[in-house]
């Protein structure tokens, strides 16, 4: 019975964790591939979102900065027509022509360094050194003598967002350069790539960087802090950045950071209208898988708390079957009328006992009523039953724990021993001769068990027996006791050797 139940348990506990196992294996696929599917329409729609975004400012910016390139080659047309009067440009109060236009004035020489300028932090600043490919266009506009307005660029010392204007002088001997702050230009408030970039980052859970990357490899940058530059960062960075910018097109790589992956994304981007060195740019984009990550969490949580759940109910089933069927077992182990096993547990412990025996020598004690039926005759059944509860009871007092007691039915009782010899057996058997007379002659229902006796026969265990060989031998004990007059035990060995006296 305990075995049962717990074989039961294990059952129950297997397919609830199976069942739950299977269930959440599904749940988990079908919510990756829904996960992905969304993160990668979400990509499409961040990309769309952000060159758009960025070919309308652009746009905004050429329509609308007209009067402010118009104004910038009108203060560098007088800062040429200055230096054919005053070549000495050494001697010039640029502050004082700053403070006149409100615009930051470079001077370049021909070694494209910034010799002179009101942007403090770019004197010294050699475009021939830290941007060779800046240096060559310079050349170019130095050469052709024109006016030349770029779009939305940046200050290559610091990031942010700057107007330049160039002019050569008329000797080719410098370049003069104008600049303007575009933080605090109306249009480019109203029109600013960074405000778009803080609107996705804070809409799209899993983007987590927008930035942008002039084509020299300088990060534009509102906060004024810093040059961030492309080689600045790793390698692998440098690498991608070069690849989009060259094939045009977009690139990206994955690096794990802890448990999560980031994914770096380069965007090439090239303004409809071409523009100076800002024309071409490339938008860098990273995002974290943050919903993934969750998801597959929230769903490992979900998993334990169903496995709870279904173990909780695997017990609770256990209580509900133990309980509608541990009558039916009962049955199926235990004799209904004395409580003692019945004939097919027998079988079955006894086959255990047998095969699992090591030192132990198990014994086998058959014992029948006689005359049992004229209990029956003369009482009636319901008396036989009780003489045959009362049986079962003083078996089981004389045997304790040395074995168990089995009812083969009617009249017919055995007892098996763990681990026996013969003197044991013979003394269990006289026990249970003495607690019968007792009952004959001194108990109550002494005047029903005056007809019975009780006839009892054993066997030992022998090397390579079987149940039925050990029941073989016991029942020949048994009819021995029978054929003596009954009312006594007999043991095999005593009738092995009684046939053999007779031969």
């Amino acid at each position: 019975m305990k075995n049962l139940r717990i074989k039961l348990l294990l059952s129950l506990i297997a397919f609830a964790v199976i069942l739950v196992a299977v269930i959440s294996y599904v749940n988990r696929q079908i919510l990756v591939a829904d996960i992905e599917k969304q993160v990668a329409m979400n990509k499409v729609l961040i990309e769309n979102h952000i060159l758009t975004d960025m070919q309308t400012i652009d746009n905004a910016h050429f329509y609308f900065d007209k009067n402010m390139s118009e104004k910038m080659e009108q203060e560098l047309r007088n800062l040429k027509n200055y230096y054919r009067e005053n070549p000495n440009i050494a001697t010039w109060d640029l502050q004082e022509m700053k403070n006149k236009h409100g615009m930051d004035i470079y001077i370049v020489d021909q070694s494209n360094k910034v010799t002179y300028s009101t942007f403090a932090k770019d004197i010294g600043l050699d475009f021939s050194r830290c941007c060779q490919r800046f240096s060559a266009l310079l050349d170019e506009r130095r050469a052709s003598g024109e006016f030349y307005s770029d779009g939305i660029d940046i200050s290559t010392t610091t990031g942010e967002y700057r107007k330049f204007g160039y002019l050569a002088t008329h000797d080719k001997k410098y370049l003069l350069e104008l600049g303007i702050d575009l933080l605090n230009d109306p249009v480019f408030q109203t029109f600013n790539f960074e405000k778009t970039a803080d609107y996705l980052i804070a809409k799209y859970k899993d983007l987590v960087e927008v930035q942008t990357i002039n084509a020299g490899g300088v990060f534009f940058d509102n906060s004024r802090t810093k040059r961030n530059n492309v080689q600045d960062h790793s390698e692998q960075f440098q690498k991608y950045f070069e690849l989009a910018k060259k094939k045009m097109e977009p690139v990206e790589y994955q690096t794990l950071d802890h448990s999560y992956i980031e994914t770096h994304l380069f965007l090439p981007y090239e303004a409809e209208t071409v523009r100076g060195e800002s024309s071409k740019r490339v938008v860098y984009v990273k995002f974290v898988n943050f919903t993934k990550i969750e998801a597959l969490q929230k769903n490992t949580q979900q998993f334990w708390i169903l496995l709870t759940i279904a173990l909780l109910t695997s017990f609770i089933m256990l209580l509900v079957i133990n309980k509608i069927l541990s009558k039916t077992i009962h049955l199926a182990t235990f004799d209904p009328l004395t409580g003692v096993y019945n004939r097919a547990t027998y079988i079955r412990k006894i086959d255990n006992l047998l095969r699992k025996r090591k030192m132990n020598v198990p014994g086998l004690l058959l014992i029948d009523l006689d005359n049992f039926k004229q209990v029956n005759d003369q009482y009636g059944h319901v008396e036989g039953d009780h003489i045959l509860i009362e049986t079962a009871l003083i078996l089981k007092r004389v045997v304790k724990n040395n074995g168990f007691v089995v009812r083969f039915g009617g009249d017919e009782f055995a007892i098996v021993l763990y681990d026996t010899t013969e003197q044991h057996m013979q003394q269990i058997a006289e026990g249970i001769l003495t607690q019968i007379r007792t009952v004959q002659y001194e108990g109550r229902t002494s005047e029903k068990w005056s007809v019975l006796s009780v006839s009892m026969g054993g066997s030992l265990y022998l090397a390579e027996d079987t149940e039925m060989s050990l029941f073989e031998r016991a029942d020949k004990a048994l009819y021995q006791s029978k054929n003596a007059g009954k009312d006594q035990y007999s043991s095999y060995q005593e009738v092995a050797a009684d046939n053999q006296y007779k031969i």
